[in-house]
C-alpha cells in the first residue's frame, strides 16, 4: 500500500504501476497490508531484465511475518476487490477504478479496501469491508465521508460476519408476491446507515439495497372489531426508506443489477421498489380495518333480541266473533234449543219428563283455558 495516497499497489497485476515512484523506503512510504510492516521498493526504474518488487527485509529471507491463514484471507480480498473493479468497468465503460486501502486494523484483522469511481455521472468510493469490522476502521470509513463524493460500504452476502439471516417477508406489490429476504444488521452496520452512508451488500451480479422494518399493531377505532381470530390481523409492519431509519427490528433487502453502482441512475428503481412497499402497508391496514368493521356489524347483529311472538289459539267457527260484536267468544253461550217436541213435529215422549240439557263439556273446558290466559 503506498501511504502518500492510500492505493494499493499490486506488481502482479500491474507491474508498471510502481513507474515514478520513489525507490527504496522513501520514509516509510509503504508498508504490507497483511503484517502493516515497512516495506522497500527494489529495482531500477528502467530496465527491462528486472522486475521491480517489495521487500520486507534486505539482508534476511524475505518473508512477511504475517500468518498463513490471515495471508491467504487478505489475497482474497484483494482479489476480490480486483474482480468488482473489472465487473463494473464492463458494465459500465467510461468508468476509471483505482483500488485503495480505506483502513487498515491490527495484524490479525484483515484492511478495508475500496475501489475510487471516476464516472460522467460523479465520484464515489465503494468501501470493501472483509471478515470483522472493527470499531477503528469504522471511525476511519466515517472520517472519509464527504458531500460530493457518494459513499458505499458494500458487504458481502456470503460473509457471515456480514450477514445474518433473518428469515423472508411475503408482499404483495402492483398484484404480485414476492418474498424478500430480511436481515439482523449489526451494530456497525446501524452506525453507518445512520451516517448517511449507502450501506449495501453483493451477492455475485446483484446489489441489495436495505430497508427498515418497524413492527406496529393497528390502534382499534370505533366500530372496529379486533378480537378473536383479527387479533393477528391487527399486527403489522411498516417501512423506513430510502436508509432503514434508526429502531428498525430488521432490514430487507431490495436487489439490483451491480452496475447500478457505476451507474446512479438505475438507482430510480429502488427508490420505486420501496414506495411500492409503503403503498402496500397502507393497502393492508385499509384492508384489515374494512374486516374489523365487517365483524363490529356482525357482532351487533347478534346481540339485537328476538321480539317474541303471540300464541295464537285456533277457535271454533260457530264461535267466532262478528267484527261489529263487542261480546268475547268465551261470554258467548250457545243458545239451547227452545222449540217443543211438538213445534219440532214429533210426538210427546209418553216417559217420564227428560231432565234439563246440561251444557255440553267442550265448552267448559274452552272457557278454563281462556280464563287461564287472561290471568297471565
Amino acid at each position: 500500500m503506498d501511504t502518500a495516497t492510500a492505493l494499493l499497489v499490486d506488481l502482479r497485476q500491474a507491474p508498471d504501476s510502481v513507474r515514478g515512484l520513489p525507490r527504496g523506503r522513501a520514509s516509510g512510504r509503504y508498508s504490507c497490508l497483511a503484517c502493516g510492516q515497512a516495506l522497500e521498493l527494489c529495482g531500477p526504474r528502467d530496465h527491462a531484465d528486472f522486475t521491480a518488487r517489495f521487500r520486507h527485509t534486505r539482508n534476511e529471507i524475505d518473508r512477511c511475518p504475517a500468518g498463513p491463514e490471515h495471508l491467504a484471507r487478505v489475497r482474497a480480498a484483494v482479489a476480490d476487490a480486483q474482480s468488482l473493479a473489472e465487473h463494473l468497468v464492463a458494465a459500465a465503460p467510461g468508468v476509471r477504478i483505482q483500488a485503495a486501502v480505506t483502513a487498515t486494523g491490527a495484524p490479525e484483522v484483515i484492511p478495508v479496501l475500496a475501489l475510487r469511481l471516476e464516472a460522467p455521472s460523479g465520484v464515489g468510493v465503494i468501501h470493501l469491508p472483509h471478515g470483522d469490522l472493527s470499531d477503528d476502521q469504522a471511525d476511519r470509513i466515517l472520517a472519509g465521508g464527504d458531500t460530493v463524493t457518494r459513499q458505499w460500504v458494500l458487504f458481502d452476502r456470503h460473509d457471515g460476519a456480514h450477514y445474518r439471516a433473518a428469515g423472508q417477508v411475503q408482499v404483495r406489490t402492483r398484484r404480485q408476491d414476492q418474498r424478500i429476504d430480511k436481515i439482523s444488521p449489526t451494530s456497525g452496520q446501524r452506525r453507518l446507515a445512520q451516517a448517511q452512508l449507502a450501506v449495501a451488500w453483493r451477492d455475485n451480479g446483484t446489489l441489495l439495497l436495505p430497508f427498515g422494518g418497524h413492527p406496529i399493531t393497528y390502534p382499534p377505532r370505533a366500530g372496529e372489531d379486533w378480537s378473536g381470530s383479527a387479533a393477528s390481523w391487527q399486527r403489522d409492519w411498516k417501512i423506513s426508506q430510502p436508509r432503514p431509519a434508526d429502531g428498525a427490528a430488521w432490514w430487507g433487502l431490495l436487489p439490483l443489477p451491480l452496475r447500478a453502482l457505476a451507474a446512479p441512475a438505475l438507482l430510480g428503481a429502488a427508490v420505486t421498489a420501496m414506495a411500492d412497499l409503503e403503498a402496500a402497508q397502507s393497502g393492508r391496514e385499509a384492508y384489515r380495518r374494512g374486516k374489523a368493521r365487517e365483524r363490529y356489524a356482525q357482532q351487533q347483529t347478534r346481540l339485537v333480541p328476538a321480539r317474541p311472538q303471540q300464541l295464537a289459539l285456533p277457535l271454533p267457527a260457530d264461535t267466532a266473533t262478528s267484527p261489529d260484536s263487542t261480546i268475547s267468544a268465551a261470554d258467548q253461550i250457545p243458545q239451547l234449543s227452545t222449540q217443543t217436541p211438538a213445534a219440532a213435529g214429533l210426538a210427546p215422549d209418553p216417559g217420564p219428563a227428560a231432565a234439563p240439557e246440561s251444557r255440553p263439556r267442550r265448552w267448559r273446558r274452552w272457557r278454563r283455558l281462556l280464563a287461564r290466559l287472561r290471568l297471565r
